[in-house]
């Protein structure tokens, strides 16, 4: 992903909040403007297209869309292990 512009890898992310954090190095913050902008200010948020393909096989590949499929998987998975298990 990058942010105005910087190439950035996500070290949080939390669903509740809806937000996420990065971590910048001294070089970096020094480098880009990204580290001098005010808590709440505006910025360009760019996400790389290789994750959003990844994303769309996943839900595919988890035979729903989104979440549903998610449980669905998490759902089979839970059944073939009390199976295996005899429950």
């Amino acid at each position: 992903m990058t942010i105005d512009g910087a190439s950035l890898t996500l070290t949080g992310v939390n669903d509740e909040q809806r937000s996420f954090s990065v971590m910048l190095i001294k070089h970096t913050q020094e480098m880009i403007t990204l580290s001098k902008k005010e808590i709440g200010s505006k910025v360009n948020i760019e996400v790389d297209m290789v994750g959003k393909y990844v994303q769309k096989s996943v839900v595919a590949a988890l035979g729903g869309s989104g979440d549903e499929g998610l449980k669905s998987l998490i759902e089979k998975v839970v059944e073939d292990v009390l199976a295996r298990k005899g429950l």
